[in-house]
């Protein structure tokens, strides 16, 4: 399926294209009568206050434009679960092993794509998708890699897409945690590191490297053996790519791992030489003072999800990078999660829900610069939340009261995806992941959804 989008930033035949919103957010404050223009390959060219740039620019009337948000830590596949209980790591990661195993590549495809028109819609640009499930039931490999489905389904709606794809070569059975499925389980690194090259190669053949990028991540030290990180981590050093991983996620995982090995988690993984400033630990949430340091001083980053805060002050002073995701399957982005971070000023707050994240997933966007992509979204001044909100006070608002409802407009890569709070391909993006549920759950699908005619 072609991928749908709305019209281009940049006039036909011009070498540039520009917007003038009321109000654009320039990095931690929001500045008034500036322009911004991106060029054919929807790069930010300049910023201007010139008269003659101004009455140029496409005007953005009652709007303030933002970059667009970064979510760097997603399970889109979990969104079968909203509504349902779920227990363990594994059903957090994924469908229960007997949905997931029902699971064909346009299920995949059908699931994926709701959830990243949900984050499209709520002003994320860029997601790191957390991709677990490699097989179908009965072990073998897909004849077309799931993974190449979740991509497919990004791209189609306009979304940029770090492919994290993650390695489990064991179950977590100290935990007591549920049972990853079949189709989750590598018999090796090695296995896992020739699938993982063809998808990469498969992936730079077929989409342009800032749309669509792989990284990995080896589930955790529960499920990954300290020798299996070696080779991972070899792998990933020597195609440059981001190696992301849970750890320190709580308290009992530390404990299992000193136990188990005689270091705290970001410790042993330092000494096996994995923490670089590719290097993401995601939750993060009992690191050491030791390990805070560790992080810091390699470069190396944290990404925080919902649950017990990670030491974020901690992290920043530092010098580690610090990110948010979404994780599960939550309705939310990651300037909600980003609002209930122990951070003392709202700007470092902004910068974990946008440069935090690029700079986890190796993005090009994050904020509104020069050589940077055209990644936005507008929110509408006029929403009633909004009303009356000064510029100097309009970042601290947004980071309490950001709603999907007061977004108007998301565009990226200067291509506009989302139009008046609306994409094109919503009601038919929506009607097949709700018959996707149906066939699921064994109920008669509808005649017709309001949700299929709409739109």
């Amino acid at each position: 399926m072609a991928a749908v989008v709305a019209a281009s930033g940049v006039p036909h035949g011009s070498r540039e294209g520009g917007w003038l919103p009321d109000l654009v957010y320039t990095g931690d404050k929001f500045e008034a009568g500036l322009a911004f223009f991106a060029d054919t390959t929807g790069r930010i060219t300049r910023f201007s206050r010139e008269p003659a740039d101004l009455a140029t620019a496409r005007r953005l009337a009652g709007q303030a434009a933002l970059p667009g948000l970064v979510n760097a830590h997603s399970h889109a596949l979990a969104r079968l679960m909203r509504g349902e209980d779920e227990g363990g790591r594994f059903s957090h990661l994924l469908p229960p092993a007997a949905l997931a195993a029902r699971l064909g590549p346009e299920d995949v495809f059908d699931a994926a794509r709701l959830v990243f028109l949900e984050m499209l819609l709520s002003g994320v640009t860029c997601v790191g998708e957390f991709h677990a499930l490699h097989r179908g039931g009965d072990g073998a490999v897909a004849a077309v890699d799931l993974g190449r489905e979740v991509v497919r389904a990004a791209h189609d709606v306009g979304l940029r897409i770090a492919l994290l794809r993650v390695a489990v070569l064991r179950g977590d059975e100290a935990s007591g945690e549920s049972a990853p499925p079949a189709g989750a389980v590598s018999a090796s690194a090695e296995q896992f590191t020739r699938e993982t090259e063809m998808l990469r190669v498969a992936l730079e053949r077929d989409y342009p490297a800032d749309e669509v990028w792989l990284g990995v991540a080896p589930e955790s030290l529960a499920t990954v053996p300290p020798e299996g990180f070696k080779v991972i981590a070899a792998y990933a050093r020597a195609q440059r790519l981001r190696l992301h991983t849970h750890a320190a996620s709580s308290a009992g995982d530390v404990a299992a791992c000193v136990a188990q090995h005689g270091r705290t988690p970001v410790a042993l993984l330092a000494e096996l030489g994995l923490v670089d400033k590719r290097f993401t630990a995601v939750d993060a949430r009992h690191l050491t003072g030791d390990e805070i340091q560790i992080l810091g001083t390699a470069r190396a980053a944290a990404c925080v999800t919902p649950g017990a805060p990670a030491p974020v002050e901690a992290l920043l002073a530092a010098g580690a990078g610090v990110a948010a995701g979404t994780d599960a399957h939550a309705p939310a982005n990651p300037l909600s999660l980003a609002s209930q971070l122990p951070v003392v000023d709202t700007a470092a707050a902004w910068r974990a829900a946008t440069t935090g994240g690029a700079r986890s997933l190796g993005a090009t966007g994050g904020a509104l610069e020069v050589g940077r992509p055209a990644d936005f979204f507008t929110v509408n001044l006029g929403d009633p939340a909004l009303a009356g909100v000064e510029a100097r006070g309009l970042p601290a608002v947004l980071l309490g009261a950001l709603d999907r409802r007061s977004i108007r407009d998301v565009w990226v890569g200067a291509r506009q995806r989302i139009a008046g709070g609306r994409h094109i391909a919503q009601g038919q993006i929506v009607g097949r992941f709700i018959g996707l549920q149906d066939r699921l759950r064994g109920r008669t699908p509808a005649q017709t959804t309001t949700a299929e005619t709409a739109g």
